[in-house]
């Protein structure tokens, strides 16, 4: 089995009807025996039903508890890709997407994973990910959120790692550094997975010529209280797990400002405490997450923070797509 194309399914159906037809278009592209992985949390049972009579498409019983971290977790233990393409349900894919995507992966044995440009499904010529970047504040955001289409690289570059929305990952990756961290929930997950991989070794390579469209937020609202409470909670998480004792004696202080800011800014724009809720639950697991991350855990380089100015400037991208308020970061 060439690859296997993972999708979680939270109850959009039409949305998941037109991921599942772009997605099938693209695997008929792809040489070699393909399937698709289609975790249930929330689907009636006639449009499970009619997944089930698709050829190559497996059926994976979940529930919205799992999340989408535990789906994809799930749904791993059933596939039999030597490649893994994580394919959000609101993600639409140009044909030749997951080809070119396989193509970049195969260029070195220490690609652990691959990047796509994904545009915003209402704006094609606006880029929401072209990967993933974590500064030294532990900040996580999309590398050129906002830039236009046409300024993309035209060739495969390093980044960090790779959005979950399309992503595309070597099945001995996963299995070297333990795949996706199902407590995570949703939201961050892809970037702890991506500092985890990089601690081990691996390399994740941007592919700009596999375009895909996200229609942003449709789970969660952007900006919601349940989406700033998750997202605080597993910035947290994520710190426990992989920073440095190093990085944590250097740049804790700063990192503590600018979750100060990161709450404050939330309060007085969207009239909620939710940022403040998660990062106190992720403070609590400190102890149990930090254990966790131990074996794992070693000293990498990261860039340098912009800092809170930053991600207002990326608040400012949602909110031209009529988003409702809040950071546009992962922070």
């Amino acid at each position: 089995m060439r690859l296997s194309a993972i999708v979680v399914a939270f109850g959009k159906e039409r949305l998941l009807a037109d991921c599942l037809s772009r997605l099938e278009r693209a695997l008929a592209r792809v040489e070699g025996e393909t399937e698709v992985v289609v975790v249930v949390n929330e689907l009636s049972a006639d449009m499970t039903a009619s997944f089930q009579l698709r050829p190559g498409v497996v059926i994976v019983a979940g529930s919205p508890g799992l999340g989408f971290a535990g789906g994809v977790a799930a749904a791993l233990a059933a596939a039999r890709g030597e490649w893994i393409a994580l394919v959000n349900d609101d993600c639409l894919l140009e044909p030749e997407a997951l080809g070119e995507m396989l193509l970049v992966g195969g260029r070195g044995a220490d690609v652990g994973s691959v990047a796509a440009q994904v545009r915003f499904a209402e704006r094609p010529d606006v880029v929401n990910s072209a990967g993933l970047e974590i500064d030294f504040l532990g900040i996580a955001h999309e590398r050129r959120l906002g830039d236009g289409a046409d300024a993309v690289e035209s060739e495969a570059i390093d980044v960090f790692g790779a959005s979950g929305t399309l992503a595309l990952y070597r099945r001995a990756m996963l299995d070297e550094v333990g795949g996706f961290d199902p407590s995570f929930f949703a939201y961050l997950e892809d970037a702890d997975l991506a500092w985890r991989a990089r601690m081990a070794g691996w390399r994740c390579l941007f592919a700009p010529q596999a375009v895909a469209y996200h229609r942003h937020s449709s789970t969660l609202t952007h900006g919601s209280s349940a989406k700033h409470l998750l997202v605080g909670r597993n910035r947290v998480r994520m710190l426990a797990k992989n920073a440095s004792a190093s990085l944590l004696r250097r740049r804790a202080p700063r990192m503590l400002v600018y979750d100060l800011l990161y709450v404050v800014y939330v309060g007085a724009t969207s009239q909620t405490a939710a940022p403040l809720h998660g990062r106190l639950q992720g403070l609590a697991e400190w102890r149990t997450y930090r254990a966790a991350g131990r074996a794992r855990r070693r000293p990498i380089e990261l860039p340098p923070s912009p800092g809170l100015r930053a991600a207002l400037d990326r608040n400012l991208v949602y909110r031209s797509l009529r988003h409702t308020s809040g950071l546009g970061d992962r922070g």
